[in-house]
């Protein structure tokens, strides 16, 4: 099989008796499920292989509970029913059924054996030095210089181009998070954690680029209300239209954006953040 059918081959794994479902993006096949961790929070577990051309496969995983992702995740919990009784969730069963497809395509997963080596051979205080030196390169990038002054939030140094890129990237630091409302039409797994009626989310300090909302709807008119504040450094907040500029939101300022004409395209709000300390809210109408 070429990779290619293997890749359109995943999608018979879905079905309406089926607890989750697979979709395709590029060369990634991703199998999610949703749970209950509590009664109140619905969880999403998500397993994402990338296929590569030699026939092997990385696997990478994680669980998004609308306040946090959590990297890595290998659990057995149990989840709540909407009736209040339980049942247990075990992401290993999930991860299983696209293991096993691929498999039987003849891919092998990639396991990163230097890595295994290292854990054997070192003695646990020397990993630990090891991973704090990391986490110290990692986060010693030095800090932006606000260079137009404090009253100032226009962007200095990351370009429309970088906000229009669908490759964005962002360092942040005490980020709080809240969701509500409904999904719309949106397709894939790139933009679903973003898709819905009400965003909230502060950070103490945001640099780079994010994507806030993601809204698809049938219908021709939808109003974007919002409402922003920033405390240092700078920022921008840009709606895009199927990929194109549409336009940008004033921040400090309480703003309403009517949009005509988008049935069925793709709407996303996102935040360009230099060095920001802020708040953002996002409410939509349609």
């Amino acid at each position: 099989m070429t990779k290619q059918e293997v890749l359109q081959g995943a999608l018979a794994l879905n079905g309406s008796d089926k607890k989750y479902t697979v979709t395709v993006d590029g060369d990634k096949i991703i199998i999610e499920t949703k749970y209950r961790g509590s009664r109140m929070r619905e969880s999403t577990f998500r397993c994402i292989a990338h296929l590569k051309d030699d026939k092997t496969y990385t696997e990478s995983t994680y669980d998004f509970d609308g306040y946090r992702k959590q990297y890595g995740v290998r659990k057995k919990v149990a989840s709540y029913c909407l009736d209040g009784s339980k049942e247990v969730f075990d992401s290993k069963e999930i991860k299983k059924v696209l293991q096993d497809y691929l498999d039987s395509c003849g891919y092998q997963r990639i396991v990163n054996k230097k890595i295994i080596a290292l854990c054997i051979s070192i003695p646990v205080v020397v990993i630990v030095a090891i991973l704090i030196a990391v986490v110290i390169s990692l986060t010693s990038e030095s800090d932006f210089v606000d260079t137009n002054g404090l009253e100032n939030f226009a962007l200095t140094e990351i370009t429309r181009n970088d906000i229009l890129s669908k490759d964005n990237n962002y360092r942040s630091s005490m980020v709080s998070e809240k969701h509500s409302g409904r999904h719309t039409n949106i397709i894939g797994t790139r933009l679903r954690d973003y898709d819905y009626d009400y965003i909230r989310r502060s950070f103490g300090k945001i640099h780079g680029v994010m994507i806030l909302q993601a809204t698809k709807i049938s219908e021709n008119t939808l109003t974007l209300n919002i409402n922003s504040s920033v405390e240092s450094g700078n920022a921008e907040i840009v709606i895009i239209i199927d990929g194109e500029y549409y336009c940008s939101v004033d921040v400090n300022q309480d703003q309403s954006i009517t949009l005509q004409d988008i049935s069925n395209k793709e709407v996303i709000v996102k935040l360009a953040g230099e060095g920001a300390k802020m708040k953002i809210d996002v409410t939509r109408v349609y």
